[in-house]
C-alpha cells in the first residue's frame, strides 16, 4: 500500500487564480469555507431560496452533499451544498479577502552561491557550527 492511498491532498480553492483556502474538512460546505474567509458570496440558502449562491467554476470539480435544487450549467456550482473534489478555481471577487501570498524566490546568481545559514556558518567556522 502506498502513502497516496492513505493520504489525500487537501484541495486548494482559488478565486480567479488567487489561492484563498486550503479546504481541509473543517467546514461542512464550500459556502461555509468561503464565508469564513470573508469572500462575498450572495446566498439566500438559509432563507429557503435555492440558487442565489450559484457560482461559476473556472476549473476543477465539486462533489454535492445533497442534490442541488436549482438548475445549473456545466460550469456552475452551488457552494452551499458541495465540497471541492480536488483543486478548484472559482469566478468570485477577491475584494476584501486575504489572499495567500505567492512565495517569492530570490534569483539564483551566476555562481550559484545561494546557501542556507547553516551552510554559511560551516564555511566560516566548521567546528563552532557543528557544536550547536
Amino acid at each position: 500500500m502506498t502513502y497516496k492511498k492513505l493520504f489525500k491532498k487537501s484541495p486548494i480553492v482559488s478565486l480567479k487564480g488567487q489561492p484563498i483556502i486550503l479546504f481541509d474538512g473543517q467546514h461542512s460546505s464550500l459556502l461555509e469555507a468561503l464565508e469564513s474567509k470573508k469572500v462575498n458570496v450572495f446566498s439566500e440558502c438559509r432563507n429557503g431560496f435555492c440558487g442565489a449562491c450559484k457560482t461559476t467554476v473556472i476549473s476543477g470539480e465539486v462533489n454535492y452533499l445533497s442534490e442541488p435544487l436549482a438548475e445549473l450549467k456545466s460550469d456552475e456550482c452551488l457552494p452551499c451544498c458541495c465540497v471541492p473534489n480536488g483543486d478548484l478555481n472559482l469566478k468570485l471577487s477577491t475584494e476584501g479577502v486575504e489572499v495567500v501570498a505567492k512565495r517569492q524566490y530570490a534569483p539564483v546568481n551566476d555562481s550559484h552561491t545561494l546557501t542556507t545559514a547553516l551552510t554559511q556558518q560551516l564555511q566560516i567556522n566548521p567546528k563552532r557550527a557543528l557544536d550547536r
